[in-house]
């Protein structure tokens, strides 16, 4: 049996971790509280379940004992967070969980650790898929820290298309009057562009192949997005490694500078030296400059 449950609050981890799992073989399915997890069991078996620690209505720890000792579940039954791992491993030790996964060691961490501990799924692993680890516990540091690349425009020129097809670029922004404006002048240069205000968007756009971006142009404080958690978890997936992270943000350059060397961002242009480049141009007289 190759069922795996993942338990999370954050919608957008548990698909990507779904998906990711369903495209390496496995049967997996998502809940993100106690209701749905409830749900989900009647559903059948699990081989593994692999929980968060830290949800607003329940703790993963807690979960262990209510699964063991309540529910019955045989399950191995798995931590996944992104506290450091020693308080991870002693959770693990005191809950009675079968092991650990650190979140900042991304997609490929799941998939070894869920190898690790019950084994390839039953109709075998596909090739592009990496070797399990030692353990179901990884450590993998994340991203490099970029050098920051503020600028007077968004940076992009007219470039040639990619594989036959123009670039893409995403805009994550929930202000839709400013990403319909950058919207604009990329598409005027040459760009495919889509437009997410949502993490549930963006994460639907990056997952299909069809339109996939080649770079994430990224709003950092948003209220429906953590810019700075999406950013990491692209940034520490390998199934996204060709896709390029900018953050376009007015917050203080500082700022930028520390989630582009801790979220792995590819550089950062402020928000306010973008917008005032789009208006300079519409300003500027026929003939004056680019």
């Amino acid at each position: 049996m190759s069922r795996v449950l993942v338990i999370d609050d954050s919608p957008m981890l548990v698909e990507l971790t779904v998906r990711a799992l369903t495209a390496a073989g496995y049967q997996a399915s998502g809940a993100q509280d106690l209701a749905s997890l409830d749900q989900k069991l009647t559903e059948g078996p699990f081989a593994l379940i692999l929980m968060d620690v830290n949800m607003p209505e329940m703790f993963g720890d807690d979960v262990v004992e209510y699964l063991r000792r309540q529910k019955k579940v045989t399950a191995k039954l798995v931590l996944y967070s992104d506290i450091s791992e020693a308080e991870l491993a002693g959770k693990t030790k005191a809950s009675g969980a079968d092991g650990y996964i650190l979140k900042s060691g991304g997609l490929e961490a799941v998939l070894g650790g869920v190898m690790g501990l019950i084994g390839a799924p039953a109709l075998g692993v596909p090739a592009a898929v990496p070797p399990p680890p030692a353990s179901a516990t990884s450590d993998a540091p994340q991203a490099a820290a970029p050098a920051a690349a503020p600028g007077a425009s968004t940076g992009l020129k007219a470039a040639p298309s990619t594989g036959g097809r123009k670039p893409r670029i995403l805009i994550v922004d929930d202000s839709e009057m400013t990403a319909r404006i950058i919207e604009a002048d990329l598409v005027a240069k040459g760009f495919e562009v889509h437009v997410a205000d949502t993490a549930d968007k963006a994460t639907k756009i990056i997952l299909k192949k069809q339109t996939r971006p080649d770079l994430v142009l990224l709003d950092v404080r948003m209220p429906n997005v953590n810019g700075e958690q999406f950013c990491r978890f692209i940034k520490s997936n390998s199934l996204f490694k060709g896709i390029k992270v900018l953050l376009c943000s007015g917050e203080n350059v500082e700022e930028l500078q520390r989630i582009c060397r801790e979220a792995g961002a590819d550089g950062y242009i402020p928000k306010d030296a973008v917008m005032g480049n789009l208006v300079a141009k519409e300003l500027m007289p026929p003939g004056g400059g680019e």
